[in-house]
């Protein structure tokens, strides 16, 4: 008890608390032992203090129902001094909020007074960042008489992160750069912090990590105790000298963290990998026959319980380096793991904890079966996982990948969606309208407790991609940030409108036009998902397509793609109403849009996004300066595809000079981005491709793309009109 007030005692001393009440412009009243409340009182008290107000900050229960004077009160519905203090104020009453829900107020007599009333405290917060927001843009003025409330209610970061040099994520080992870079930062506190404070103000209310086999830095076991790290290894000479005690400290406060900025926590492992285990004890192998292995697991599943009574899920996948049926994966998932999870919640009634299922190696109904025990366990929730669009969540807004969906529906369960963005590493990519149509398409929301967003082939922890050195260091988070805004607040309510986005541009960039910011942003981001949608259904999974390289694999896919390759070797999304280029060149599309149609608003969009920029000076802001040339990027990536797009269409027509034209103005538009890119970036090693040595890696397979149709040593991109 003790403890709690001098914590809340802390908290009033950075908040500014008065010792003794004065008159003041505003007024704010809180708990300050609401951590979920206090850190949106503090983004409130910024706001007002950066719009020259001075702030009094005061204890909730010092409300009064005649308090005269500037106010904001921020607390849960159900206090019963904050309802009633509203209604004697002459607010509307707020009734029927749902957990992460929230109601803005206004009142005016005696004074002007906000009031944010949140159904529990995660959507107090929400509100009260929504309302710090609409300070920063307009002042301690207006009226906000508002409520929202979450449309899926879990929205998840999907980060995969390594732990250690000798536990690897799931990024083809150590093939990418970014997993070995990411380890210093996985055990910074600052780095945690950061992307959660910002994720949190972006709705986000779920971070999962995610690791091959997780435990060796995670529990220590007395039957393996040579499993447990006895410190952190890196790469380049990193070593961090952290025990297990100091190891398990760490992750109870970055989880104890999150759960402060209304966020659940969870690790996912991918099952029988079983990384630094087995070369501790040959005994330990890979073999899902193997009772030494099930042993160890089980041990480390229930150990991971004992010791982290702050975690709240773990995420497991059936089949995932294992070779068996659906039955054989998932008994092996329960008798390792699963086992372990109902054993220990049985006998510690009071822990609440979810177990997630994902979708490989197994299916919702064997799931279903296996898992039957758990669902017993009363304090025990469990989930499915399915994917949905693949490796590519930025093709179709429509994906068909649903059976799964389906499958949980009928079995009155519930399902997350993992929702992969293996397209977009470097591009800060951002068309609203694209994520509300994709939100709008999920089916049997009913059944869909949540989302998390996330990379397979690229390991997001601190940038180190720039040339320019003084703009390394931040979050990735950061770096993406529009992306990750727009996901976000879009999942938790897709009804906001885009004023909401041009106001945020504007507040960060008053340099330029807001409005044209987010115009010039959504066009040139628009027509990229469109060619991955033409050509998306053979190359659904990420190794198979990269659309910022027009690459993938060499090994498992076909390296460059070429424009025969987006005819011959594939056809639209799954789940598309666009009419495949093959089909369009053969003119039997039957009322489809065709690939023609589709290249002619790509170029469109690209156009107009590259008229709109074209005319934005940074005035020496670095952040706007990568902003412009970001959006320019895009846009000339766009228009390279567009043209690629309508060069593949005529060949696979038999239309060769007309081809011929499109690919010179291709390779043009993609010498502009290639070269703008190797400028701004340097060439990276992902999980399964490298852009090597640098940006020009594919210069020459896109120029032969012209040669090959009977043009003559290299476009003379001079002739080429700037916006053509």
């Amino acid at each position: 008890m003790k403890e709690t007030i001098h914590i809340a005692w802390m908290l009033c001393a950075l908040l500014g608390f008065p010792a003794l009440s004065s008159a003041e412009t505003v007024r704010l009243y809180f708990d300050p032992a609401t951590p979920q409340i206090a850190f949106s009182a503090r983004d409130i008290k910024a706001a007002l203090e950066k719009r020259n107000h001075i702030v009094q900050s005061h204890y909730l229960s010092a409300l009064r129902r005649n308090d005269s004077g500037k106010k904001i009160v921020l607390a849960v519905s159900t206090d019963k001094l904050a309802a009633s203090t509203l209604s004697a104020q002459g607010g509307k009453p707020v009734a029927g909020l749902g957990i992460q829900a929230y109601a803005l107020r206004t009142t005016t007599k005696p004074d002007l007074s906000y009031w944010v009333l949140g159904g529990d405290a995660a959507g107090a917060m929400y509100g009260g960042l929504q309302l710090a927001e609409n300070i920063s843009s307009n002042g301690f003025g207006g009226s906000f008489d508002r409520e929202e409330s979450p449309l899926l209610l879990y929205r998840g970061m999907k980060l995969n992160l390594p732990l250690d040099r000798r536990i690897p994520t799931y990024v083809g080992r150590w093939t990418s750069n970014s997993a070995k870079k990411a380890i210093p930062h996985v055990w910074d506190m600052t780095f945690w912090k950061t992307l959660i404070d910002q994720q949190a103000r972006n709705r986000y209310n779920v971070l999962s990590v995610w690791v091959h086999h997780p435990f060796p830095a995670l529990v220590k076991l007395p039957d393996y105790p040579k499993v447990s790290l006895q410190r952190i290894e890196g790469f380049d000479g990193f070593v961090k000298e952290l025990d297990h005690n100091q190891r398990v400290a760490f992750w109870k406060e970055v989880m104890r963290y999150s759960h402060d900025r209304g966020m659940k926590f969870y690790f996912f492992n991918w099952n029988i990998h079983l990384e630094h285990a087995k070369d501790q004890y040959p005994a330990i192998t890979q073999d899902p026959k193997n009772s030494t292995t099930i042993d160890y697991m089980y041990k480390s599943m229930r150990a991971l319980l004992e010791t982290y009574p702050e975690l709240d899920g773990f995420g497991i996948t059936a089949g995932d380096g294992m070779h068996g049926t659906q039955e054989e994966n998932t008994q092996w998932t329960w008798n390792a793991m699963g086992k372990a999870v109902k054993d220990y919640l049985s006998e510690n009634p009071s822990r609440k904890f979810n177990l997630i299922h994902r979708s490989v190696g197994s299916s919702p109904e064997t799931w279903n079966t296996m898992y039957a025990p758990l669902k017993e366990v009363r304090n025990a929730t469990t989930n499915f996982s399915a994917k949905y669009a693949m490796a590519h969540m930025y093709s179709t807004t429509t994906p068909k990948w649903t059976g799964n969906i389906e499958s949980v529906s009928k079995l009155g369960a519930k399902t997350w969606l993992t929702l992969r963005n293996d397209d977009y590493f470097y591009f800060n990519w951002g068309d609203p309208k694209f994520v509300r149509d994709f939100i709008a398409a999920i089916p049997r929301k009913e059944s869909v407790v949540g989302m998390y967003i996330g990379i397979d082939g690229y390991n997001p922890s601190r940038t180190y991609l720039y040339k320019n050195e003084s703009r390394n260091g931040q979050l990735e988070v950061e770096r993406r940030w529009y992306m990750e805004m727009l996901w976000g607040r879009l999942s938790y309510n897709p009804g906001i409108g885009d004023d909401v986005f041009k106001n945020l541009l504007a507040k960060r960039y008053p340099k330029v036009s807001g409005g044209d910011l987010f115009e010039a942003w959504a066009l040139a981001s628009r027509p990229l998902p469109k060619v991955t949608e033409l050509v998306m259904a053979k190359w659904n999974l990420d190794f198979h397509w990269y659309p910022e390289a027009c690459w993938s694999d060499p090994g498992r896919g076909t390296g460059f793609r070429t424009i025969d390759g987006f005819a011959n070797d594939t056809t639209v999304a799954k789940g598309s109403s666009l009419c495949d280029i093959a089909t369009s060149a053969a003119g039997e599309c039957k009322g489809r849009k065709t690939s023609y149609v589709v290249a002619d608003e790509m170029q469109a969009d690209a156009r107009k996004a590259l008229s709109l920029i074209g005319t934005m000076q940074s005035g020496g802001n670095a952040d706007l300066e990568v902003a412009i040339h970001n959006v320019k990027q895009m846009a000339d990536l766009s228009a390279y595809y567009a043209h690629k797009v309508r060069g593949a269409t005529y060949k696979k027509a038999g239309q060769r000079d007309k081809a011929r034209a499109e690919m010179a103005k291709a390779y043009c538009w993609w010498m502009a981005y290639s070269r703008s890119m190797d400028t701004m970036y340097h060439a990276d090693s992902f999980r399964n491709l490298s852009i090597a040595p640098d940006w020009k890696f594919a210069d020459a397979a896109v120029l032969k793309e012209y040669t090959d149709l009977g043009g003559v040593g290299i476009p003379d991109c001079n002739a080429t009109p700037k916006l053509d």
